[in-house]
């Protein structure tokens, strides 16, 4: 898993559309092509490796649009960099359709889901599957409605190709225009009811690939997005009984590479510190990193640190006295040239530590990075067994995550509203980081009245902000699709208000 990218390289080729010349009267038999590639499992393998790696550069940029953008995290103003930088832009809520980061996030969820469909296509061609094959088409089916799930959940209504696009010819024939909302989340829900048929309670191909666990996890998600709680409780309940999972002692160590394998996580991006092919290691931990703070965080002189995704002063407040998990999420960084920066706490700045594992490879780290672990399907299942009216079973799960954190048990006199709102603050501080708050905002309907106040406090801590910063509209809780996209296919229409 850890060697996707070398491993995926001629699929990658073949399934971004290598066409023969048209003067050939046969196809050549010494070169990889769509047509000649899938003709064994270990080449449909391949395929779904192909899938799988596209999700780190999918999540080299995921924070910015679920954790920045939220009260989490903050930028770092360097006043050397003066131009309209395309991440403050997100957070400040003054991006357009032709933000240079929307597009490019927009083409990495899609070459997921083309790679996806044309592994499904494959496998499907198969006139008897084995239990390896039906084992991948389950994977390739969990992945293409993660990726489908990104998309509904940030942009709303959004193509829908469930077919591979095999040439210019046919892709605008299979993206012919937006589908509505509910139509993707009906192939989200399809997509992981299948994977859960199809996958296994321990994936033999080892540890990041997909499970039973994962698919039912996700499913449950999409259900507590929905609102569909009942059906969302079955899927968390599933995953609690199957065994599989526990909260490791530790909290730090649900982040640390060397802890493998881990019985904490459900699913991750894998990443690798490999001294023969960076391009596989996590380079996050840089971006993180106070701009001024030079090697003493990174402790790289081949890099340079950003100063993005910075924990705000809200999210720092939002750790109860003696929480373990804030220590293991956050350093701070000082230095008395911070005491003139807006974001400082006196001549202090915070920044995510979460991703910061020894790696003996310059500029990258091992850190994989959670989509989902256990602590928070057991903290889903609380929400929803809340919300279900079940609040006293509620409680054990809750605690179970205090407990590891170091924290007293809720009371047991909380009602269900107060119950929900210690779950949200247990969700947020147990998650940080983890491009979960966001999503959590839109999907509980707090968004607006959250980042307004937010925005409000942040106006005052960054002086060189002025309006229209922060100046959060109810559309603008879902982003436009990329300028590019609706230039290049006349049948796509932007989202309302952009």
């Amino acid at each position: 898993m850890r060697y996707l990218k070398v491993a995926c390289l001629c699929v990658f080729l073949s399934l971004m559309g290598i066409v023969g010349c048209d003067f050939l009267e046969r196809q050549p038999t010494d070169s990889v092509t769509r047509d000649n590639f899938f003709e064994n499992p270990d080449q449909l393998e391949q395929g779904v490796i192909g899938v799988y790696s596209k999700l780190q550069d999918v999540y080299e940029n995921q924070w910015a649009f679920t954790e920045m953008r939220s009260d989490n995290t903050t930028s770092m103003w360097n006043q050397q960099n003066r131009g309209p930088h395309p991440y403050w832009i997100i957070e400040e809520w003054t991006m357009a359709p032709s933000n240079l980061i929307l597009e490019p996030y927009w083409q990495d969820v899609y070459q997921g889901i083309q790679r996806a469909n044309t592994v499904i296509n494959a496998l499907n061609a198969r006139s008897q599957p084995s239990e390896r094959l039906q084992r991948l088409t389950g994977e390739a089916k969990f992945l293409r409605a993660l990726n489908y799930f990104h998309l509904a959940r940030l942009f709303g209504s959004v193509p829908l190709p469930r077919n591979e696009v095999r040439g210019p010819d046919d892709a605008f024939a299979t993206i012919e225009s937006k589908s509505p909302v509910d139509s993707v989340y009906a192939q989200v829900i399809s997509d992981a009811q299948d994977a859960i048929s199809l996958l296994p309670v321990e994936n033999p191909a080892g540890e990041g690939r997909a499970t039973e666990g994962a698919a039912r996890t996700l499913l449950g998600d999409v259900y507590l997005h929905r609102g569909e709680y009942a059906s969302a409780r079955d899927q968390f309940q599933s995953v609690v009984e199957l065994g599989e999972y526990t909260l490791l002692d530790d909290y730090a160590s649900a982040f640390d590479p060397s802890v493998s394998p881990n019985e904490e996580s459900v699913f991750s991006v894998q990443f690798g510190a490999f001294s023969g092919d960076r391009g596989l290691g996590n380079t996050l931990f840089t971006t993180f990193a106070p701009h001024n703070s030079g090697t003493e965080i990174i402790g790289d002189v081949s890099a340079n640190p950003v100063g993005l995704n910075i924990p705000t002063r809200d999210m720092l407040d939002s750790y109860e006295e003696g929480d373990e998990r804030k220590s293991a999420s956050i350093g701070f960084f000082v230095d008395p040239d911070n005491i003139d920066r807006g974001i400082a706490i006196n001549d202090t700045i915070p920044y995510v530590k979460k991703y910061l594992s020894p790696s003996s490879v310059r500029g990258v780290t091992g850190d994989d990075w959670p989509i989902y672990r256990y602590s928070e399907v057991l903290l889903k299942l609380a929400e929803v067994l809340n919300e279900l009216g079940q609040t006293g079973d509620a409680f054990q799960y809750v605690n179970m995550v205090r407990d590891r954190a170091g924290l007293q048990d809720l009371p047991n006199s909380l009602s269900q509203s107060e119950f929900r709102e210690a779950v949200y603050r247990e969700q947020r501080v147990e998650l940080a980081f983890e491009n979960d708050r966001w999503y959590n905002l839109l999907r509980t309907e707090r968004a607006l009245s959250v980042m307004r106040e937010h925005g409000n406090k942040m106006r005052g801590i960054q002086p060189h902000w002025q309006l229209p910063v922060y100046q959060i509209e109810e559309f603008k809780l879902r982003y436009p699709i990329p300028a590019r996209e609706i230039d290049l296919n006349p049948d796509l229409e932007q989202a309302s208000g952009w």
